[in-house]
Parts: structure tokens; sequence; C-alpha cells
């Protein structure tokens, strides 16, 4: 006959439960796109920028930036000629400034007249 043998229980440290609180997940997209939002940001990013979109629109930049990326939408080439006359009337500008400036006056310095001393 086997003895059983009784096994002395040790008390052990009850573990504390943490209860983790319920967190509502973000989800990734966001409010979405009206018609008219959509119309505005074409018309709109001919000649805004996108920032200033988003704080019109009251959406993030990143937001305005994915839905142009989306649209395709682009600034369009910028005209040579347009942009070389730019040059010129900037290069003029700065040449009527420089004509119209006044020469500087010349300083005129005062001899030094020494005093003779008496013998």
């Amino acid at each position: 006959m086997a003895v059983k043998k009784k096994a002395k229980a040790k008390a052990k440290p009850k573990k504390k439960v943490v209860k983790k609180k319920a967190t509502k997940k973000k989800s990734a997209v966001g409010k979405a796109w009206t018609k008219a939002e959509i119309s505005a940001l074409k018309v709109g990013y001919k000649t805004k920028a996108a920032s200033q979109l988003a704080k019109e629109m009251k959406r993030t930049l990143a937001s305005v930036r994915g839905k142009i990326s989306a649209l395709g939408l682009t600034k369009g080439p910028v005209k040579k000629k347009a942009a070389k006359k730019k040059v010129v009337k900037k290069k003029a500008a700065q040449k009527k400034k420089v004509a119209k400036k006044k020469p500087a006056k010349k300083k005129v310095t005062k001899k030094k007249t020494t005093k003779k001393k008496k013998r």
C-alpha cells in the first residue's frame, strides 16, 4: 500500500487584479467629404495654399492634402512668359530704387590749426 503524503500548502500572496480601462479606438476615417467641399477644394486649390483651405474648411492639413492627392489636383505649370515678366519687373524696380537714392554728402574735414608757442 502506498502512503499518500500530504503536501503542506503554503500561503501564496494574492495578486492584485488590475482592471483595464476601456478605451475607444479612434477610427482611421474622419469626417466624410461633401460634394460642396470637394468642389470648393477644386476651385480654391488653384489659387490658395492647402493650409489656408484647411483653415477655411475646418479640417486638418493632412486630410486636405490627402484629398488633393486622391483627386489628383495640381496647381498647373508656371507660364514661362509670365514668370520672365515678373523677373524683369523686379529688376527694373530695383534699378529705379538705386537711381532714386541721393548721393551721399561728402564729409568736410576741418583742418587742424596749430598754435605757435611763444618763446
